[in-house]
């Protein structure tokens, strides 16, 4: 059986159908084994310019230095880039940040492998393997350690809840909180990153994962669901769906 059998085996997975939810269900898997990753050629299409992000920020390990794969806009399911004929397409916003964001939405991975590094690789592979978008599906994901990486562009749309992608910012952290708590290192990391978040996006709102999609998913796990009093009290958000708004 391979890791992605095993792991679509046990539900850890998103369904990957259009611009649907990264995360799944309840089961730890750590694995040990390095892969070899394979880059996927890119479109020829230029790569929008990248988003620049206000300072002084927390510091944050770019996608660069994890070695993330640039976005595939041949994606079976986000190929090409957004326009009016092609609406589940790789969507760069065009309006200011703060416009468009209102609601910080909580994961976690669903897995570990032996490293954060090695997690981030299989989180990407994973979401542009066997789901079908062009990238990594949150914006920001969290080590065990507290450490910040960069994950999709935040000034590009992600993938991350089913319904509800185009204005919501995805964070998330790396582990299986439905079986383990998550380390005190990992939450403060998650606040120190939420709490920019909210000022910068000026945003309302923090959600969990199933709290969009309870139907399908028990992300991020009830070991961190139950730190989201926390995590709103820290940035002063409204827990809840209620403030989500799509931007036109």
């Amino acid at each position: 059986m391979t890791r992605r059998d095993a792991l679509l085996a046990l539900g850890l997975l998103g369904l990957g159908t259009g611009m649907m939810g990264a995360c799944g269900g309840t089961g730890l898997l750590i694995f040990s084994q390095q892969r070899k990753r394979t880059p996927v050629p890119a479109s020829p299409t230029a790569e929008p310019t990248k988003t620049m992000t206000p300072q002084p920020g927390p510091q944050i390990v770019a996608r660069e230095a994890w070695g993330a794969l640039a976005p595939d806009h041949s994606a079976r399911n986000e190929g090409g880039f957004y326009s009016a004929t092609n609406p589940g397409g790789w969507r760069v916003y065009d309006q200011p940040l703060p416009e468009v964001y209102n609601t910080l939405v909580v994961h976690h991975s669903a897995f570990l492998e032996e490293n954060d590094r090695a997690t981030l690789h299989e989180i990407q592979d994973l979401h542009r393997g066997r789901n079908g978008w062009a990238d990594v599906a949150y914006h920001y994901l969290i080590g065990r350690d507290g450490t910040i990486y960069e994950g999709r562009d935040v000034g590009v749309r992600g993938a991350h809840v089913e319904g509800a992608n185009t204005g919501t910012v995805g964070v998330c952290l790396l582990g299986n909180y439905a079986v383990d708590p998550p380390p005190m290192r990992q939450i403060e990391g998650a606040i120190t990153l939420m709490v920019w978040l909210a000022d910068w996006l000026q945003l309302t709102h923090i959600a969990t994962h199933r709290d969009f999609n309870g139907d399908i998913t028990e992300c991020p796990g009830d070991n961190l669901a139950a730190y989201m009093p926390r995590f709103a009290a820290a940035t002063n958000l409204t827990i809840g769906t209620e403030g989500y708004v799509p931007p036109s």
